[in-house]
């Protein structure tokens, strides 16, 4: 039942042009015949982590392209409405983001949800599939305030 999942996320993903997903997705439906355990794990285990790794370094790129005065180091710049707003934002977005990726280790029917709404956002609203783990912490955020009322 997992692989034919896995095979309907690839079909949609290759309708959505979400060709992140359709890797992914991909390996994964490869990696659902490694009856290694050691594997799985490794790959569950390290993958974030090395995806965040290039996640970083691409953020960091522009700090090389643009020789001029870099914006954070300019008190000016750091402390203008934009900085701020993008900084506490920022602050913010990473916060929510953990809650999420612990709210999903383990909760098939949350990562369900994220998986066919970052596909749905992707395909109908022109989205980034870059907001799952966030994504993911806005629900554990709204269903905390709401089990909790």
């Amino acid at each position: 039942m997992n692989r034919i999942f896995l095979l309907f996320i690839i079909i949609l993903s290759i309708i959505a042009k979400n060709k992140s997903m359709v890797y992914a997705g991909i390996v994964v439906f490869i990696l659902s015949f490694i009856t290694n355990e050691n594997a799985v794990k490794f790959v569950k285990n390290n993958f974030l982590n090395i995806g965040l790794v290039f996640l970083m370094i691409w953020m960091l790129i522009p700090l090389t392209e643009n020789q001029n005065e870099i914006s954070i180091l300019n008190p000016k710049e750091f402390l203008s409405l934009d900085g701020i707003v993008s900084f506490l934002s920022g602050l913010f977005v990473v916060i929510v983001a953990s809650k999420g990726l612990k709210y999903l280790n383990g909760n098939t029917t949350a990562l369900s949800g994220a998986i066919l709404g970052s596909i749905v956002g992707v395909t109908f609203f022109g989205g980034t599939p870059v907001g799952m783990l966030t994504g993911s912490g806005i629900a554990y955020l709204i269903l905390k305030l709401i089990k909790g009322l």
